[in-house]
C-alpha cells in the first residue's frame, strides 16, 4: 500500500488531465479498493509485474542497496536476464512515453535495452529507494558496525551482474551501481529531515525535495470508543497484522487509560473480539486519515513513511514500532526531530503506554510535529500532486 497509493494518487491527476495510465504492480489483489472510482476507467490499464520468486535462505540481513538487489535476482546474470526480458516485453507492449518507477530497479534496467522502446524515466518514492549517487552507496544499517569492505564487495558483485545483463542486451555498461537508478527526474516525496540517506536535517546536498503527499480521504469516518471517559486522550493505531509484536501492542493499548481506534488489516476476527474493550475498538475497513487525525492526539504505527508523514502534516506526533530496516531508519530520523518516539518490539510492555501518554495533550512532541507541519506545508511545496503530475507531463512530452 505504501508504494501503490502514491502511484494511484498521482495517476488520478494524470488521468483527469487526459493521459493514459498503465499500472504494473507486483500485487493486484487490493487494487480495486485502492483505486476506488478509478477502477475500470477507460484510460487505465492494469498489468501484473514480472516478479522474482526464488528465496535466498541463509543470507544475512541486507545492509546496503546492493544486498537488497541480491534478494531480487542480482546475483546471477543468467537468471536475472529472464526477468529483465519479461520487463522489456511489458514495456514494448505498453510503449510508454514516461516510465515512473517506485522502487522498480529491474524495470529501469530493462528500459536501457535496445529491445525496449525509447522513453523518459522518473523515480518516485521516499529516500530509501532513491539512494544517493555515491560509490559505494552508503550502508543503511547505521545502528550496526558494518565493515566497509563488505559494502564495496557487495556493490561490485551487483554491478557485475547488471553489466552482464546490459552487455547481453546490447546496452552500455554502468560505471557505478547508482547509475541503475539514474533518471530524468527523481521525485523525493519526503522532507529533508526524514530522508533515510540524509546526512543531517538539511538533507542531501543538491537534492530536490518535492514534499510529502497529502492524506488519502478514502475510508470510513473515525469512530472512537464511546465509553473511555470524557477526558481520555485519543490514539489512532494503524498496524500490520504480521508485525511480530502486534498482539502485545494491542493488549497494552486495551489496558491503557486512553481511547484507541485501531485499524489492523488482516487481523483475525477472533483476535479482535478477544482484545476489544471499553478503551479499544477496531475498524474493520480502512479509516479516512483526515477524519482520524482531526481529533487524534497520537498515532501508533509501524513507521511507514506515508502514515508518519500524514500524521505529522496534521501536527499529530507518532509512536513508531518498525518492522524492518527501512522503517527503523525512518523511525530514527523522525525521532531525531522530536515529533516521534521509537519503541522496539522487546520494549513494548515497558515503554509503549508511557510513550503514548507523553504525547497526549500539550506536549513537546506535539509542538515538534506542528513545527514540521508549518515548515513543510502547502505554503512551502504547493500542491505536490499537481506539481509532480505537471513535471510528468513535461517529461512525457519530451
Amino acid at each position: 500500500m505504501g508504494h501503490v497509493v502514491p502511484l494511484t494518487q498521482i495517476g488520478r491527476v494524470l488521468i483527469e488531465r487526459g493521459h493514459e495510465l498503465h499500472l504494473v504492480l507486483r500485487d493486484l489483489s487490493g487494487i480495486r479498493q485502492t483505486l476506488g472510482d478509478l477502477h475500470g476507467h477507460p484510460r487505465l490499464r492494469l498489468w501484473q509485474a514480472p516478479v522474482w520468486l526464488p528465496r535466498l535462505p541463509g543470507m544475512p540481513p541486507p545492509v546496503s542497496y546492493a544486498e537488497l538487489l541480491f534478494h531480487a535476482g542480482y546475483l546471477d546474470p543468467g537468471r536475472l536476464a529472464s526477468l529483465v526480458a519479461a520487463w522489456a516485453s511489458v514495456l514494448a507492449a505498453i510503449q510508454p512515453s514516461l516510465l515512473v518507477a517506485d522502487h522498480a530497479p529491474t524495470a529501469l534496467l530493462a528500459s536501457r535495452l535496445d529491445v525496449a522502446p525509447p522513453m523518459r524515466r522518473a523515480l518516485l518514492g521516499t529516500g530509501f529507494f532513491l539512494p544517493p549517487a555515491q560509490a559505494p552507496i552508503p550502508a543503511f544499517r547505521e545502528w550496526e558496525r558494518i565493515d566497509p569492505r563488505r559494502a564495496a564487495a557487495s556493490e561490485a558483485r551487483a554491478l557485475q551482474c547488471v553489466n552482464a545483463v546490459l552487455a547481453e542486451g546490447g546496452a552500455a555498461p554502468l560505471a557505478a551501481l547508482h547509475g541503475l537508478v539514474a533518471a530524468d527526474e527523481s521525485f523525493l516525496l519526503t522532507w529533508p529531515e526524514l530522508d533515510h540517506y540524509s546526512p543531517g536535517p538539511q538533507g542531501r546536498p543538491g537534492a530536490r525535495y518535492w514534499g510529502a503527499l497529502p492524506a488519502r480521504v478514502q475510508g470510513e469516518p473515525a469512530r472512537w470508543p464511546a465509553n473511555a471517559g470524557a477526558n481520555a486522550g485519543r490514539v489512532f493505531a494503524y498496524l500490520k497484522a504480521d508485525h511480530a509484536a502486534v498482539e502485545a501492542v494491542l493488549a497494552q493499548l486495551a489496558a491503557a487509560p486512553f481511547a484507541t481506534l485501531a485499524y489492523v488489516p488482516g487481523l483475525a476476527a477472533a483476535t479482535r473480539q478477544r482484545l476489544a474493550g471499553p478503551r479499544l475498538v477496531f475498524a474493520t475497513q480502512a479509516v479516512a486519515m483526515d477524519s482520524a487525525l482531526a481529533t487524534a492526539d497520537s498515532v501508533v504505527c509501524n513507521a511507514g513513511s506515508g502514515t508518519v508523514c500524514t500524521a505529522l502534516q496534521a501536527g499529530v506526533p507518532v509512536v513508531m514500532l518498525p518492522m524492518h530496516a527501512e522503517q527503523m531508519l525512518f523511525a530514527r530520523r523522525t525521532a531525531a526531530t522530536g515529533a516521534g518516539i521509537l519503541v522496539l518490539d522487546g520494549d513494548v510492555a515497558r515503554q509503549l503506554v508511557p510513550a503514548v501518554t507523553a504525547q497526549l495533550g500539550a506536549s513537546a512532541a506535539r509542538d515538534a510535529a506542528r513545527a514540521l507541519a508549518a515548515r513543510h506545508g502547502q505554503a512551502t511545496y504547493g500542491d505536490v500532486l499537481v506539481r509532480v503530475a505537471e513535471r510528468c507531463e513535461a517529461l512525457a512530452a519530451g
